[in-house]
């Protein structure tokens, strides 16, 4: 009886953690845009500004992941809102980054930027000399991964005052940040029995 309810409980669990996950009982405020929540460091009065790595680790310890903007919607919701809440003044992090690689990914998500839309700032060879050699639209970061040595100092991605076009930064400089709702998904792994000297 209890293999039949096991799969549809267990993924029910899941889903309601998921939701009521509110990081260490901190009381925080969020929007919603297009159905996805959204933490804006600049509206939480005692929410600092971090550098990319610890911004990272704040939404995680809210139980929320750095924004990721994978669609023009996501990207066009959260800009025109920024707009007119009056935070034109400020940079915000996202997820997006180029650390080990030379191409731009999602950190949160793990996916590369879409190439249907592109809301980079446009560089010259004179402005960043990766700018030629980064590809745009490219799906393969393992292979790209290996051959890199972009680091920390101009590899992460924020929304830059006023306009915030896409623009790469130095990743420990201090700026604030958005979070989103962590997606959660059940994931059916088939495992395979091994003993230890199978290994």
């Amino acid at each position: 009886m209890l293999s039949k309810r096991g799969p549809a409980l267990f993924g029910l669990v899941l889903f309601v953690v998921c939701l009521a996950h509110s990081g260490n009982g901190q009381r925080i405020t969020t929007i919603q845009l297009d159905g996805v929540q959204y933490f804006v460091s600049r509206m939480n009065p005692y929410s600092p500004e971090l550098n990319y790595f610890l911004a990272y680790q704040y939404c995680r310890s809210l139980g929320l992941q750095l924004a990721s903007f994978e669609t023009r919607e996501k990207a066009d919701s959260i800009t025109q809102y920024l707009s007119n809440a009056g935070y034109n003044k400020y940079d915000f992090w996202t997820s997006g980054n180029r650390l080990g690689t030379d191409m731009y990914l999602w950190m949160s998500t793990g996916l590369p930027f879409n190439a249907t839309f592109n809301y980079m700032r446009k560089l010259n060879e004179s402005d960043d000399p990766l700018a030629a050699d980064v590809p745009t639209g490219s799906t393969s970061p393992q292979r790209t991964a290996r051959e890199s040595d972009s680091g920390s100092t101009n590899g992460c991605v924020a929304l830059k005052s006023p306009a915030f076009e896409w623009d790469t930064d130095d990743c420990m400089k201090i700026k604030d940040f958005i979070c989103e709702q962590t997606r959660c998904y059940y994931y059916n792994y088939g495992s395979i029995p091994v003993s230890s000297a199978q290994g």
